[in-house]
C-alpha cells in the first residue's frame, strides 16, 4: 500500500513537471509571437524554399504562391477577418498579354488559414467589364481596409464614358482598346466599393472617389494605399507631376472623413527625387509611426520610408526594406525579371509579419507570400 502510495505521488510530481514545460514553453511561444520591437534594423524574411520557386514557375498555386493556370496574377491585399486571411487580388485573361492589366483585368477573392496561404478562389467581387457607373471598364489595384465593421476596396478603374461616346462606341473591342491605350491610361481613377462581409456583395460608389484637380497633380489617380486610425482615412496615391510634360509619377498623401471622400491631398509628394508608385502604408502602434514601402522606378529594391503624422515622410533609417531578389533556403539566389506590387500585413500592434509581392518570371505572372522575422 505505501509503495502505490509512493508510485502515485511519484507520478503525479512528473505530471505536474511536464505540465508546467508544456507552460513554459507555451508562454515562450506566446512571448516570440507578441515581441514587440522598436524598429526595423533587424527585420528580415524567411528564404524561400527552392520548391517554392519551382510552383510559382511552373505555374502551380501552392503555400506562399498565389497563380493561376488560365489567368495572369498581379498585386493583392490581405484583410484579416473572424480568424481567416482574406486576399483580393488583380487577375485577367492571359490571352490579353500582361497589358491587359490595364483594360481586361478584375478583382478577385480567396481565402486561407494561413497568411502565408495556400489562397483558395472564393469569387469575383469586381468585374472587368460593367453596365453602370462611372467605372464601366475595368478593375485593377485592389486596396483592402477594415473600417467599422466593413470592408473598403479601394481600386482603380477607367472612367471611359466619353471617350466612347466621341467614338461613338458602347461595346468596344479590342482593336479599339489597343488603338486608344494612351486616352485610356489618362482616365484611369480610383474608386471604393464597400461590403459587410468578404465575399460582397460590394456596393461600389456611384462617383469617382479621387480624380486629377490639375492642382496637385494632373491625368490620372491611381494604386491607392489606405489606413483606417482615429476614425480618418488615409490615402497615400499616384498622379502625375503638373511640373513635367511627360509623365513623371509622384505620390500624394490625402485624408478624409468618409470611405468614398472627399479626399484632401497635400501639394508635397511623399518623395520627389524620383518617381514612386505602389506605396503599401501602415501605422506601427508599438514605434508610433506611420510606414510606407514602395518601389522607386529604376531602383532594384523597395524603399522603406515613415512619418510621425502621416504628412511628411522621410526615408527611414533602414532605407531599403526589401531587395527585389530572393536568397533560398540552399543559399542560391534568385533574380526574378519583375518583382513590384508589394503590401505588407501586419499584426494587432501595427507590426509587419508578411509581404506578398507580384513577381514576373519565366513567363509567369503571380504573388508570393513571404514571411517576415525579428532577429535579435
Amino acid at each position: 500500500m505505501k509503495n502505490n502510495i509512493i508510485m502515485i505521488q511519484k507520478t503525479m510530481v512528473l505530471a505536474m513537471s511536464f505540465l508546467a514545460l508544456v507552460s513554459c514553453k507555451s508562454s515562450l511561444n506566446n512571448k516570440n509571437l507578441v515581441q514587440e520591437v522598436k524598429d526595423y534594423k533587424n527585420l528580415s524574411f524567411i528564404p524561400l524554399s527552392p520548391e517554392t520557386v519551382a510552383s510559382f514557375q511552373n505555374n502551380i498555386k501552392s503555400k506562399q504562391v498565389l497563380v493561376e493556370p488560365d489567368n495572369f496574377v498581379w498585386g493583392l491585399s490581405v484583410v484579416k477577418w473572424e480568424g481567416k486571411y482574406h486576399a483580393y487580388y488583380s487577375r485577367w485573361k492571359k490571352t490579353y498579354e500582361h497589358k491587359g492589366w490595364m483594360t481586361h483585368c478584375e478583382i478577385a477573392h480567396a481565402v486561407s488559414d494561413n497568411p502565408a496561404g495556400p489562397f483558395e478562389f472564393v469569387n469575383v467581387v469586381l468585374d472587368a467589364a460593367k453596365t453602370s457607373g462611372w467605372d464601366v471598364n475595368n478593375s485593377h489595384n485592389p486596396y483592402a481596409v477594415v473600417a467599422d465593421g466593413k470592408i473598403c476596396l479601394y481600386y482603380i478603374a477607367n472612367d471611359i464614358k466619353a471617350l466612347l461616346e466621341k467614338e461613338k462606341s458602347s461595346d468596344p473591342t479590342d482593336n479599339w482598346f489597343d488603338e486608344n491605350r494612351s486616352e485610356i491610361r489618362d482616365s484611369q481613377r480610383i474608386g471604393v466599393a464597400v461590403a459587410n462581409s468578404p465575399a460582397g456583395p460590394f456596393v461600389r460608389s456611384e462617383n469617382v472617389v479621387v480624380a486629377p484637380d490639375d492642382v496637385k497633380f494632373k491625368k490620372i489617380a491611381v494604386n491607392p494605399a489606405v489606413i483606417y486610425k482615429d476614425k480618418k482615412y488615409v490615402m497615400i496615391m499616384k498622379g502625375d507631376d503638373l511640373k513635367h510634360e511627360e509623365p513623371f509619377r509622384i505620390q500624394l498623401v490625402g485624408t478624409s472623413m468618409k470611405p468614398n471622400g472627399p479626399f484632401e491631398f497635400k501639394k508635397k509628394p511623399v518623395y520627389a527625387e524620383a518617381q514612386t508608385e505602389d506605396a503599401s502604408m501602415w501605422f506601427d502602434q508599438v514605434i508610433n509611426k506611420y510606414y510606407m514601402v514602395c518601389h522607386v522606378m529604376g531602383k532594384s529594391e523597395l524603399a522603406l520610408f515613415n512619418s510621425k503624422d502621416g504628412f511628411d515622410w522621410q526615408q527611414d533609417e533602414r532605407n531599403i526594406f526589401m531587395k527585389k531578389e530572393f536568397i533560398l533556403s540552399d543559399g542560391t539566389l534568385w533574380k526574378p525579371k519583375r518583382v513590384e506590387r508589394p503590401f505588407v500585413l501586419t499584426n494587432e500592434k501595427g507590426q509587419p509579419i508578411m509581404i506578398y509581392v507580384a513577381v514576373y518570371d519565366n513567363n509567369v505572372n503571380g504573388n508570393i507570400a513571404i514571411p517576415i522575422e525579428y532577429k535579435n
